[in-house]
């Protein structure tokens, strides 16, 4: 009787492990926010096309002004960032109170940055409650300036 327990649970500990191992995978594979791998060249294909990127190489660099993201692609970026991540707690609507958040709209960039980051305020600053339910999301770093452009173009 003992061996058909102990079977019984190393079974199900076998399908808990599988099943979490199937969810971190897929976490994985659809949570990336890294661009696609570039295709590989086909070898059997013709010289010329082999040769494009060579050429590409050639163009000049874009300048400043060029390399950067245009608002809108910021705002866009934001938006992704936003829902992705702040939506737990506050509004879809960023304008409005969330469950466990406040509006953020028109939040400054030093705001943003000191909470989302650090999980603190700026000098000066009141916060809008007096939860401390927000947890730093230092990741998020490197997306402040999108996520800014998005909360500031919120009405």
């Amino acid at each position: 009787m003992a061996r058909t327990e102990s079977a019984k649970r190393a079974g199900a500990f076998g399908v808990s492990a599988r099943l979490a191992l199937a969810i971190v995978s897929l976490a994985f594979a659809c949570g990336s926010s890294e661009d696609p791998p570039a295709e590989k060249s086909n070898p059997a294909s013709p010289p010329a096309a082999q040769a494009a990127p060579a050429k590409d190489a050639e163009k000049k660099a874009p300048s400043a002004a060029e390399a950067e993201p245009s608002n809108a692609d910021l705002v866009a970026k934001g938006r992704q960032v936003y829902v992705s991540n702040c939506t737990a707690c506050h509004n879809p609507n960023p304008a409005e109170n969330g469950a466990l958040g406040p509006a953020i709209a028109d939040s400054s960039l030093a705001l943003l940055e000191a909470k989302v980051i650090h999980n603190t305020y700026p000098p000066g600053y009141t916060p809008k409650r007096d939860t401390n339910a927000m947890i730093a999301l230092p990741h998020l770093a490197k997306d402040i300036p999108a996520l800014h452009a998005y909360l500031t173009s919120v009405k």
